[in-house]
């Protein structure tokens, strides 16, 4: 488990400033921001348009070969993208930017999967997932710290490239693991299975961690505005740190201690402990104070996926667990951009406050949704039991 998991963890850690990276690049090709942006922005599309994709390739044909396939389309085309030569017009990256977020590897779904497969207890199965939620908060950490301040910022195309190795290089190690290789194929009339979002559960899933994309879209732009706002840029890097540490904290204690009680009443509590926290952080006073509340307001978001990813692997139907895990991670990207869009109106209409509280409604709304469906969702996840 710790090397599949470290495997994953590090083929994942280009992917969180992808688009960073290809805003970077934009930049260093002549482009304004306008332009970078919508570069940013068609990796996000691709991603969101993809990973359902090659989470059902996954399903039909096994993981390695979908996995390599996929890494070589999105590392090629990081590579392209690095050596284009400085005459080349900004906006050439848009396809390369949509492609390397379309060929994304879903490695992260595929280990989700893995987990269901090879670890039958319960309790070893939610600690795993814990864990792996919580780690997954260091690529949040590390990716920026490695390819964008230390390489990027000092050549954004050997960023590019750069991304381009690790991803390649994790990726393949990892699909060439037995454990990927044994993942059973589906063939013939049973690979033509029906969608997972015909699963009502699977839907009430999807909701909730498309609120949590918005949150987090939201509150990172407002995390953003703060800083400006109080004049300390600077600060803006420890303050997500802050937010990350509060999750990774919670995560581990979550596996340590293990799963109580209803995991549909887990998901519920842990959605309102998200709104709750998400709107205390529009009363700090100051950015000390803010810190602290990130720490307080990250200590859910770890738990969450934990218990959200573990209803999915139960409710999920057979042959659809690993589409039905990159239709959460799909929603959620889609999700976060909108979120970052409506919070950046905010925070230039109002205030980087009044964003924050945006952020709460929208997981607050993810949780009434959640909430309403509780029942099938209870239903569903005993009858998988």
């Amino acid at each position: 488990m710790a090397r599949l998991l470290l495997l994953s963890l590090l083929a994942r850690a280009p992917v969180a400033v992808l688009g960073l990276l290809f805003l970077l690049r934009a930049r260093d090709l002549g482009g304004g921001y306008a332009i970078a942006g919508a570069v940013s922005a068609a990796a996000g599309v691709g991603m969101a348009l993809g990973s359902p994709l090659l989470g059902r390739a996954v399903d039909r044909l096994g993981a390695s070969p979908v996995l390599l396939a996929a890494m070589a389309v999105s590392g090629s085309m990081l590579v392209v993208g690095g050596l284009l030569p400085d005459s080349a017009p900004a906006w050439a990256l848009l396809p390369l930017a949509l492609l390397a977020g379309a060929g994304q590897p879903p490695v992260a779904p595929c280990l989700r999967t893995l987990f269901g497969r090879i670890l039958p207890d319960p309790r070893i199965r939610h600690a795993a997932l814990a864990v792996e939620a919580s780690v997954q908060e260091i690529t949040f950490m590390v990716g920026p710290l490695l390819f964008i301040s230390v390489l990027a910022a000092h050549d954004p195309s050997l960023g590019m490239i750069a991304g381009a190795v690790a991803l390649s290089a994790a990726t393949t190690a990892f699909a060439r693991s037995p454990e990927p290789r044994a993942m059973p194929t589906r063939t013939g009339a049973a690979a033509r299975h029906d969608s997972p979002l015909r699963n009502a559960s699977i839907r009430t899933l999807l909701a909730a961690t498309s609120g949590l994309g918005i949150m987090f879209g939201a509150a990172e732009v407002a995390i953003t505005g703060a800083a400006e706002e109080s004049g300390s840029g600077a600060a803006l890097g420890l303050l997500l740190t802050a937010y990350c540490v509060g999750s990774l904290i919670a995560g581990l204690l979550s596996a340590h201690h293990g799963p109580s009680g209803s995991p549909v009443r887990r998901l519920i509590v842990l959605l309102v402990a998200a709104t709750v926290g998400h709107a205390a952080l529009a009363a700090a006073p100051s950015l000390w104070i803010l810190g602290l509340l990130l720490v307080l307001a990250g200590a859910a978001i770890a738990p969450l996926f934990a218990v959200i990813y573990g209803l999915c692997g139960q409710v999920a139907a057979e042959g659809t667990v690993t589409e039905a895990y990159t239709w959460l991670g799909s929603g959620m990207f889609a999700a976060g951009a909108i979120g970052s869009a409506i919070s950046g109106a905010i925070v230039d209409a109002a205030s980087p406050h009044v964003a924050f509280l945006a952020a709460a409604s929208f997981v607050g709304v993810a949780t009434v949704v959640t909430a309403l469906s509780a029942r099938s969702l209870r239903r569903d996840a005993a009858a998988a039991a």
